[in-house]
């Protein structure tokens, strides 16, 4: 009877001893990027493509280039309250330039031991620095960044 006490014992200590597995799934959303749509100016509702677009960051090591695309999700830098980025629209042989600054707000959110935290961005604006090239208008659809399931900026052009 002594024996069953010990190894019931055992047991019940082995049970109550383990932790939960700390395993951060693929799945678990991170921080999100800035999604841009792009439309048309004269059906401000009807998505359109841009033909040999490049979007560059100042200051980031990556350059988003795209031949023909109507939206694109960029990321914006997690410590610093703002983000510039050039989009360069090549038609006909000749180079449009404009230089776009997202500013923002950011705030930490704790996911879990495993996964750490993930930034959101609430409070985004806009400026740009050349009006008069190829991007007509730019409106934000949601001023918080915090999932990668939403538009949140639209570009008419």
């Amino acid at each position: 009877m002594r024996r069953y006490t010990y190894l019931f014992a055992i047991a019940i200590y082995g049970l109550v001893g383990c932790e939960p597995d700390d395993i951060c799934l693929a799945e678990t959303p991170g921080t999100p990027n800035l999604i841009i749509v792009f439309y048309d100016n004269a059906q401000p509702e009807t998505k359109k493509e841009v033909s040999n677009l490049q979007i560059t960051g100042v200051g980031l090591d990556a350059a988003y280039h795209n031949s023909a695309i109507d939206s694109i999700d960029i990321p914006l830098k997690a410590n610093e309250t703002s983000t510039v980025y050039t989009f360069i629209k090549i038609e006909n042989d000749v180079t449009f330039e404009e230089s776009v600054t997202f500013k923002y707000d950011s705030y930490d959110s704790f996911i879990s031991r495993a996964c750490g935290y993930k930034k959101s961005f609430t409070n985004v604006s806009v400026e740009r620095s050349n009006t008069a090239v190829w991007i007509e208008k730019i409106e934000i659809i949601t001023d918080t960044i915090s999932d990668i399931k939403n538009t949140h900026v639209k570009i008419l052009h």
